[in-house]
């Protein structure tokens, strides 16, 4: 697979314009469009979008009692952190505070942990042509895979199940998304060559 230039991963799009002219935020463009995060922000600049003013980050109280609803619920019933964050769209330390709030116990995981693979199949949402995106825990830019008792980049996971091999320095996408994670799209120094990774041959 050739090697793409940053200019072309990060082309502007004009469906991607027609959503940020409407007022979509970056997480609605990316989820219709499937365009990564410099996708969108490379079409804002290069069609003049500007940015919206920040709306209010308070949340109308009928609107926050369904979502403590549904997070209690969720938490007597056993789930965790991840699962509530995956069904009522809030963040985990949401979910924290709810649970003080309402004085519930920390529950202990009920099931046992995921696999690396069930993990890894969990939180990817395969979209376009071959892509996909990880919509699980993010430390930092790091796709963050917990499983096992452990906490992995799911980047180097997402290769190593496609390569059969455990990646030789940093993995990155080659395709035209910077974000993806899909297997047959990523590439280490090795599959790179050293002229790619500025090495000396």
């Amino acid at each position: 697979m050739e090697p793409v230039s940053v200019r072309e991963r990060y082309k502007p799009r004009e469906d991607v314009a027609v959503l940020l002219r409407a007022g979509a935020t970056y997480d609605e463009v990316k989820e219709l469009t499937g365009a990564c995060s410099g996708i969108v922000a490379a079409t804002r600049r290069a069609y003049s979008i500007p940015v919206p003013r920040r709306k209010s980050g308070r949340i109308a109280a009928d609107v926050r009692e369904v979502i403590v609803g549904r997070v209690e619920a969720m938490l007597l019933d056993g789930a965790t952190y991840d699962q509530v964050t995956r069904v009522v769209g809030v963040s985990a330390p949401t979910v924290k505070r709810i649970r003080e709030e309402l004085k519930l116990p920390a529950a202990a995981c009920l099931r046992p942990s995921w696999s690396v693979a069930e993990a890894l199949e969990a939180h990817t949402q395969r979209y376009g042509d071959g892509h996909a995106r990880w919509t699980g825990p993010m430390a930092g830019r790091m796709p963050q895979l917990c499983a096992e008792g452990r906490k992995l980049n799911a980047r180097r996971v997402a290769f190593e199940q496609h390569h059969g091999r455990a990646p030789i320095g940093y993995v990155r996408a080659v395709c035209t998304e910077a974000a993806c994670i899909a297997g047959a799209h990523l590439a280490d120094a090795l599959v790179r060559g050293p002229a790619e990774d500025g090495e000396q041959p």
